[in-house]
């Protein structure tokens, strides 16, 4: 873990909010660990205005700066100028997705930026010009802007801001329109309670696959009340033969599944 904190910490320091690494000897502080509740090490505290958090993510030196990062940020970034919109963008990176409210009070999103904070950024442009609305493809305003950097996904919501409609939009947005299943996203799938849609394909990157995952894409698009998946035999064969599936079945195999032990073919 050491390692991982030296390399880290120049990172974040340089960080336009600066984060200062610190190591305590935990044999020499017993009575600090105990100050804050510490019973087990190595154990990474984060001190936010004072206030100690445990930090339980992943402790690579790349992904620590990326979380780090997200657990500093503010739950709602205001943003009033273009460049400030720029630099939102290109500091947000592509890890996480993004929720831009042009037009929209910010009031309406402040309580999802703060319950969704480990999954997005939020941010409200207060003045943009129309080169942000032919960026993200939006024609009035209010509107918010999902955008999925890492899947070159957007998709724009123009309300009703009231009710359950915003927060379902945001719920359902945090994942791409159609989702590859490996081990990070498998865990995203746990704070989603959609069913799940999942095509076993052979290998997820040859050209047949890649044309399914499109018609996937398309039906995700009117059934948001649904989680679309895929995995390739080839990538993962360890879990898809959780699903009786092997290297010698027939594919691509379609079906729908509740993330527990049930599933049914298509």
């Amino acid at each position: 873990l050491l390692d991982k904190l030296d390399e880290a910490a120049p990172v974040l320091a340089g960080l336009s909010e600066p984060i200062m690494v610190a190591k305590v000897n935990a044999d020499k502080y017993r009575k600090l660990g105990s100050k804050y509740g510490v019973d087990g090490f190595p154990t990474l505290m984060l001190f936010i205005h004072g206030v100690p958090i445990e930090y339980t993510g992943s402790r690579k030196a790349d992904l620590l700066v990326r979380n780090l990062k997200k657990f500093v940020a503010p739950d709602v970034s205001t943003l009033e100028s273009d460049s400030a919109i720029k630099s939102f963008v290109e500091n947000a990176g592509t890890s996480f997705p993004m929720f831009i409210g042009f037009g929209v009070n910010d009031s309406l999103i402040a309580e999802y930026g703060g319950k969704y904070k480990k999954r997005a950024w939020f941010a409200v442009a207060k003045d943009f010009s129309e080169d942000w609305m032919a960026t993200y493809d939006f024609n009035k305003i209010p509107a918010l802007v999902a955008v999925h950097p890492k899947y070159n996904e957007q998709s724009v919501f123009y309300g009703p801001f009231e009710g359950r409609f915003l927060e379902d939009f945001i719920r359902q947005s945090l994942l791409p329109l159609t989702v590859p299943i490996n081990t990070e996203t498998l865990k995203l799938l746990d704070d989603d309670d959609r069913k799940v849609v999942l095509a076993i394909l052979e290998d997820d990157s040859d050209a047949n696959s890649t044309h399914l995952v499109k018609v996937l894409r398309s039906a995700a698009h009117a059934n948001r009340d649904l989680v679309f998946g895929y995995v390739g035999v080839k990538q993962w064969e360890e879990f898809v033969e959780t699903f009786d599936v092997s290297k010698s079945s027939q594919l691509p195999k379609l079906l729908v599944w509740d993330r527990n032990e049930e599933y049914e073919l298509i």
